[in-house]
């Protein structure tokens, strides 16, 4: 082969490899693409699939398939379940049903063989509003020359709309989640009140106003808690991103809403004197706040049960946590004494540094495990401390109403509408979980 073949050829075969080089990049960028886009969407599903997340929440879970692949169980009662009958309740006021002639035959029917007895529950025909005129006195008092205003309790000092209405208005925005144009048509369809949707936003002020020292008083018992369970969650003021935090007790609840998701906001509403155990996530502010701390074992499970969906490696982590968590419960459901607490306490303690020291390869299951050794003097708490509760249900449970409240306001408008909020949700929970009746009790604090 001569010089000019050899080239020839050369210029070919480069010309190929340049080919084949193009097409490479080409694939090399699909592929980039490729990449950006599943990282892309697996950022979008982890906002709503992560181990974080309560199943019951998660999108697109099927609760039948759930049910029937976790367990052999299936929906509704368990067999043998008692059943619960409605009871009857006394009736106020009796309607004798008669009839005098045969429907078919014409012919007198006399009097009955049988009387049958059925009680009816019905609720009033809706009621036009009550219009009252107060004629207040004022008076010049002889002594001190003082003006004394004479009061009534059912005549509000401020506007023209009456307790009940203030009391009504705002049980259906916030325990009935209606937005202010939905109470507008209720208030106009039951009572034939016809009211704004922005006096609708004051009345709720005026309610928040009545509930202050309500309000006052309940963080003052949150301040005193020996047990608190504290949780977070993003709401937004005027676009912006804040935070509503809830401090919970069996008894109790408290919301405020910050900008802050920091140590600052458990300052501020707990001050530095609480000396209480705080049950919570593993949200860093609560362990720069206190050392008195109980981690959440519901995070903890829910986070290792998705490591072992995806990990063969923890498979065996979560099968051991799973075990000790349950077999803590169980050993704490009869309220053993101190000594018998403690020695559950060393011996969990030994059983998750076994685990911790074992050997993982899997990246996402090392950062796992040094989550669990970051909060490990927080995982037992609830052993030797009666009445704490290894799980931070009580405060998801509290901020529920609020996810379901965000949803409908999309936004608070303004730091009025977001005190309003704070004080009308802390007072109307914290009834709730003393089995008050909401409506009763802001209307009486009205009429104080």
């Amino acid at each position: 082969m001569d010089e000019g073949e050899t080239i020839e050829q050369l210029r070919k075969e480069n010309e190929q490899l340049r080919l084949e080089n193009g097409l490479l990049r080409a694939k090399v960028s699909e592929l980039e693409l490729l990449k950006a886009k599943i990282a892309e969407l697996e950022a979008r599903l982890a906002k709503y699939e992560n181990a974080h997340t309560p199943p019951s929440q998660r999108r697109g879970r099927n609760r039948r398939k759930d049910l029937n692949e976790g367990s052999k169980g299936t929906p509704g009662q368990k067999i043998g379940h008692k059943g619960v009958t409605r009871p009857y309740v006394t009736p106020d006021k009796q309607v004798d049903v008669t009839a005098d002639r045969c429907p078919d035959c014409g012919t007198e029917l006399g009097l009955p063989f049988r009387i049958e007895s059925k009680i009816i529950e019905e609720i009033p025909q809706p009621q036009p509003i009550i219009v009252t005129e107060y004629k207040i006195a004022h008076y010049r008092c002889p002594c001190c020359r003082k003006e004394v205003v004479a009061g009534d309790s059912g005549c509000p000092h401020e506007g023209k709309f009456g307790n009940n209405a203030i009391a009504l208005a705002t049980i259906l925005k916030y325990e009935d989640r209606l937005p202010h144009r939905k109470i507008q048509d209720a208030l106009t369809r039951l009572y034939g009140l016809k009211i704004s949707p922005a006096t609708i936003f004051d009345l709720t002020r005026r309610a928040a106003d009545a509930v202050r020292s309500e309000y006052d008083a309940i963080l003052s018992k949150i301040r005193d808690a020996s047990i608190l369970y504290v949780d977070e969650t993003s709401i937004h003021v005027q676009g912006e991103k804040h935070w509503i935090w809830a401090f919970t007790t069996p008894f109790e609840t408290f919301f405020v809403i910050r900008k802050s998701r920091g140590m600052r906001v458990l300052l501020e509403v707990l001050t530095q004197r609480f000396d209480g155990i705080i049950v919570c996530d593993g949200w860093k502010p609560y362990s720069k706040f206190t050392n008195r701390l109980q981690r959440c074992w519901a995070h903890l499970l829910r986070e290792s049960k998705e490591l072992a969906d995806n990990f063969e490696e923890a498979i065996p982590l979560h099968k051991a946590l799973k075990e000790i968590y349950e077999s803590l419960t169980k050993a704490l459901e009869n309220d053993p004494p101190p000594k018998v607490r403690m020695y559950l306490w060393n011996l969990a303690r030994e059983a998750l540094r076994h685990w911790m020291a074992k050997d993982y390869f899997e990246e996402k299951v090392l950062k796992f495990i040094g989550k669990i050794s970051n909060g490990f003097e927080y995982w037992f708490t609830f052993i030797i401390n009666p009445g704490v509760e290894p799980t931070n249900n009580r405060a998801e449970r509290a901020l529920r109403p609020q996810v379901v409240l965000r949803k409908i306001l999309g936004t608070l408008r303004n730091d009025k509408g977001t005190s309003i909020h704070e004080r009308i949700m802390t007072t109307l929970s914290t009834w709730g979980q003393k089995g008050l009746d909401s409506l009763q009790m802001l209307t009486a604090l009205l009429a104080s």
